[in-house]
């Protein structure tokens, strides 16, 4: 009852074996690809994540949260290059709250590294998952490199293979198994600046630095060698799309067009361009996460979503630390792990996955928009006021622990306020006014009264 195979060493799999072999499971993690550790990194497939206090507390919880912040950049908020070349600071709150940006393959290293000096976790690699015998939970693997054919049984198993994972196609054969795909009409390209770089904009090194034209949108990331991750956002079709740009020309057409300050500092451009491979954005939805007290999935394998809010790993970051609380509770009841873990788990992965979709839209085509910047400023007015019972969506999310789902619901209730107050005519010139204060406080007054009366837990856990 002690064996555990997972599939996919990537982030969400290489923590939940962390998890496991703390609590004195043998784990086995079999990966399709070769150990990233001993090859060189692929460029262009190593685009930059940005871990929250979600994350980093499920790495804090593991071991590992003073080990990951070494190796990445604090961000404080996003810096807006507007079209006409003005940079525009949006901070993401009022206290100094930070997003941390790191390489996902240094990450990854760094968990591998971890979880193999540390714990006895055996990994497999260069094992492509081809079969599932659910009825046995017998896994068959082929060797890449070799061919030959590995039949593993084994007590349970655990599917972290990413969006297009091989677990969950072998659960998809099942009856009722309800699955969904919706891929974006735009795909990532990453491109890179170097350390050298000598652009004034370039030593702003603590921001996300957006570069935000509607149907198109550049992001950069710091790295901790001075070095810059570009995320190029490109519709697969139609003008200024991955499919228009064929020639070098058409590229530097575009850059210079849209992104000029940018292109003056990526001596790669053209060959970054043309060698990466464009990334498609998928949001995955299924139902059931897991099959008896065999199988389960996790991460993106269950739960897709587009990159935009930054939340793919740190919600899969969140999964492994909620299972490892099942684990706890539950013993060697697998059933009851499984079953706990998806009711909780699921409504709130599926909640995330829609913000995420909404997300990209705002920050393609809002940031750099005077309403949607003014909306902004009255919420981080209200936050001041109110610091424990405002809190904005994007705080919610990446500043607190509050399930996802339940950060929707305020948000829902929260938006009403500024939609309000943004009507009020000058509330831009006199937002630090008596008059407005005065009026926050009286919203503010109903807004609890009718959550008191609707729903008294969600009130309590915004306080």
């Amino acid at each position: 009852m002690k064996d555990v195979t997972i599939v996919g060493s990537g982030l969400i799999g290489s923590l939940l074996a962390i998890y496991l072999a703390k609590r004195g499971y043998k784990v086995e993690v079999f990966e399709r690809n070769q150990d990233l550790r001993k090859v060189p990194s692929k460029r262009g497939k190593s685009i930059n994540i940005t871990l929250c206090d979600r994350g980093l507390k499920a790495l804090d919880a593991a071991g590992l949260g003073d080990i990951v912040r070494q190796i990445s950049v604090p961000v404080y908020g996003r810096l807006i290059h507007r079209e006409d070349r003005q940079l525009e600071h949006q901070p993401y709150g009022n206290n100094q709250e930070a997003l941390y940006s790191v390489s996902r393959n240094q990450l990854n290293k760094t968990l591998l590294d971890y979880a193999e000096k540390n714990f006895p976790i055996d990994f497999h690699f260069n094992e492509e998952c081809i079969g599932l015998d659910l009825s046995s939970t017998t896994i068959t693997f082929k060797n890449s490199r070799s061919g030959s054919i590995l039949h593993r049984k084994t007590n349970r198993i655990i599917g972290a293979d990413g969006a297009y994972s091989a677990v969950r196609q072998r659960l998809q054969q099942r009856s009722r198994f309800d699955y969904s795909q919706h891929y974006a009409a735009h795909a990532n390209k990453e491109l890179s600046i170097p350390a050298s770089a000598k652009g004034a904009w370039t030593r702003e090194k603590n921001v996300l630095h957006i570069w935000p034209r509607g149907q198109h949108m550049l992001i950069s990331f710091p790295n901790i060698d001075g070095s810059i991750t570009c995320t190029l956002h490109l519709p697969f079709e139609g003008e200024f799309s991955f499919d228009a740009i064929k020639t070098e020309q058409d590229l530097k057409h575009m850059f210079v067009t849209m992104f000029p300050d940018a292109m003056q500092e990526m001596p790669d451009l053209v060959q970054d361009y043309f060698a990466n491979p464009c990334i498609p954005m998928v949001t995955v939805r299924c139902s059931p996460w897991t099959f008896q007290d065999k199988v389960a999935l996790i991460g993106d394998a269950a739960h897709a979503m587009w990159p935009s809010y930054g939340q793919g790993a740190n919600s899969g970051f969140e999964d492994c630390a909620f299972f490892d609380q099942c684990v706890e509770k539950y013993g060697d009841n697998w059933l009851a792990t499984f079953r706990e873990y998806e009711e909780q788990r699921r409504p709130n992965a599926e909640a995330m996955g829609m913000l995420s979709e909404q997300h990209f839209i705002e920050i393609r085509d809002l940031v750099g928009n005077p309403e949607f910047q003014l909306r902004k400023k009255i919420e981080r007015k209200l936050n001041r006021m109110y610091p424990t019972r405002y809190i904005p969506l994007y705080s919610l999310i990446a500043f607190t622990h509050i399930p996802y789902a339940d950060a929707l619901r305020i948000e829902q209730q929260q938006r009403l306020i500024v939609d309000e107050l943004i009507q009020i005519k000058g509330i831009a010139e006199k937002i630090d006014d008596l008059e407005i204060e005065i009026r926050i406080h009286q919203l503010m007054r109903c807004r609890d009264i009718e959550l008191q009366n609707s729903a008294p837990k969600l009130l309590q856990s915004v306080k």
